[in-house]
């Protein structure tokens, strides 16, 4: 079972406002609308309770926030509404927490290693007069020299492309690193959410749907991310000189009178000619809010295909 639709069971729950993967240390990813003044409060809880961490609930101002370990490594919040039974938002939480039983979750960001005390260097003997040493290339310099950033104009990023991790991926997933703090710069909180969701399978727009993210979002983070060498991306070879790309778009087959009349404007859009970010500017809503009106046919009524779309 894949981690997108274990969460996808808390995304679409009325009772549930926000919730997010938090490390020991407290960290949040693959967050979704979790209001920023609860963090404090779960990371000071998080401090302290980490190593004996099972199961607990936390008051909030925004609502009931229950925590339940997941793995060694993660652990779930979920955040309740304030009218929300405690009983049932703990027996939600605990029901999403055994899906993930089943689920391979990705590593979290690590810390960076401690620094190594330098051992004393013995002393080289004189240099003869006559003999000069080598020059040594600078180590810096040549890893700057290796892994210079790529121009983004460079850079063409589709829908269609598949994500692999590049090789500067381990230092971007250390936490307080440098060029972890660089893509939370350049990309905010969705680059090291892109980074976690890399399995060498999923697609830019498949990484989007499963983050809640516009695709828009994704291809601009992905691009600077390749630019930096954290990941690297394959796309399908294009058609006809290059005017078409590969596009997973969605269709309906469904009785529309069956489906929810909120959910209609949505689904009879999906023709299977749209991607679902397209439907979402000719509806001129979210993309979230889009994606909602067909997550609970998906299966049933509505279907993926893949295929190829003229490139504006």
């Amino acid at each position: 079972m894949a981690l997108e639709r274990v969460l996808t069971k808390l995304r679409f729950d009325d009772s549930v406002s926000g919730y997010a993967l938090f490390t020991n240390d407290g960290n949040p990813f693959l967050s979704f609308s979790l209001p920023d003044e609860t963090l404090p409060i779960i990371q000071g809880t998080m401090r302290i309770h980490s190593e004996s961490l099972k199961f607990m609930n936390v008051l909030t101002s925004s609502g009931i926030m229950v925590l339940a370990r997941v793995d060694s490594n993660w652990v779930l919040g979920v955040l309740f509404n304030a009218d929300e039974v405690l009983g049932s938002a703990m027996q939600k939480t605990q029901d999403v927490v055994n899906l993930m039983d089943k689920v391979e979750l990705p590593p979290p960001p690590s810390k960076p290693a401690e620094p190594v005390p330098a051992k004393p260097v013995p002393v080289e003997p004189a240099i003869e007069p006559d003999r000069a040493p080598e020059p040594v290339p600078s180590l810096e310099e040549e890893v700057v020299t290796e892994f210079a950033p790529i121009p983004l104009d460079d850079i063409e990023v589709r829908l269609g492309c598949v994500v692999f991790r590049g090789p500067l991926y381990i230092e971007a997933m250390k936490l307080d690193s440098d060029l972890n703090k660089e893509v939370r710069k350049a990309c905010s909180t969705i680059g090291i959410d892109l980074c976690l969701m890399i399995d060498d399978q999923r697609t830019v727009f498949k990484m989007a749907e499963s983050l809640g993210r516009s695709v828009e979002a994704a291809i601009e983070a992905v691009k600077w991310c390749v630019s930096r060498h954290v990941m690297r991306v394959e796309c399908p070879e294009e058609q006809e000189l290059g005017t078409k790309e590969i596009v997973e778009v969605p269709l309906f087959e469904g009785n529309l009178k069956k489906a929810k009349k909120e959910h209609r404007t949505v689904l009879e859009l999906c023709d299977g000619n749209r991607h679902l970010q397209e439907i979402a500017d000719m509806l001129n809503m979210p993309y979230f809010q889009a994606l909602q009106s067909i997550v609970p046919y998906r299966g049933k009524m509505v279907k993926f295909i893949r295929k190829a779309k003229d490139v504006q």
